[in-house]
């Protein structure tokens, strides 16, 4: 029962298909001269195949599942702490990053990893398969996939099956791969965001509507008549650089 509570408590899912393990493992591409961040090690089920990299860390908040990682993995350093509260800037963004990221706190990770000192050169990572949709943007533009958009390229992997997980949560999950641009696409990212923000506080209404502060006589009335979700990420582009660049 303690051991339920614990996991219960930490939002843990541990990955068994270890098909599926390897296949995400292989996903970061060659490691044996990189810095490895895991995510969350569990019982070492995805770090077993992370063991050819030039140094491999990871962050296990759980403090008996850090005992046993170090038990099983002499040569990796073992860190029993949150990930959020990581300092990744000292690695200067030569890093890699994987994990399976507890449902509860996947915006904190993403909102942590997606900033100009934290941010690795490549991860991948498992999610649930909703919030893993709107970083693809699967229904169309959203905050999230427009703000992702300019920091790295998005690829999806596969979507993984809730029974591949132990204990078995109520949704699927989804990997996904991030290769990060060296800069953001657009130098003045903090400007961009608040205007993300503008554009997508009212979803249901029009560009006209959202933007009603703005000189607009520079956009297509086309344009203006959509709703946020409507435009594709270059048209979004676009439109940010007519109106603030």
């Amino acid at each position: 029962m303690k051991k339920q509570n614990k996991t219960k408590k930490w939002g843990q899912h541990f990955l068994k298909n270890t098909k599926i393990l390897r296949f995400l493992a292989d996903s970061l591409g060659d490691i044996h001269n990189k810095i490895v961040i895991e995510i969350g090690g569990g019982h070492g089920e995805l770090s077993k195949y992370l063991l050819d990299a030039k140094k491999l860390i990871i962050y296990e908040i759980d403090r008996d599942l850090a005992k046993i990682l170090k038990s099983r993995f002499k040569s990796a350093e073992i860190i029993n702490e949150d990930f959020l509260k990581a300092d990744l800037s000292v690695f200067k963004n030569n890093y890699y990053l994987i994990g399976n990221i507890p449902y509860s706190i996947t915006g904190e990770i993403i909102r942590k990893i997606f900033s100009k000192d934290e941010h690795p050169q490549i991860a991948v990572l498992t999610m649930q398969k909703e919030y893993g949709e709107k970083i693809l943007g699967k229904d169309g533009n959203n905050f999230l996939h427009s703000w992702i958009n300019i920091w790295s390229k998005i690829k999806k992997l596969l979507v993984i099956k809730r029974n591949n997980f132990f204990p078995t949560p109520r949704v699927d999950s989804i990997a996904i791969k991030f290769v990060f641009y060296k800069k953001p696409l657009i130098d003045d990212y903090k400007s961009y965001e608040n205007f993300l923000k503008k554009i997508f506080q009212y979803p249901n209404k029009n560009l006209k509507n959202n933007l009603k502060n703005f000189d607009l006589s520079k956009v297509d009335k086309e344009i203006l008549a959509k709703k946020p979700h409507q435009l594709s990420f270059p048209q979004l582009i676009n439109l940010y650089h007519r109106l603030i660049s």
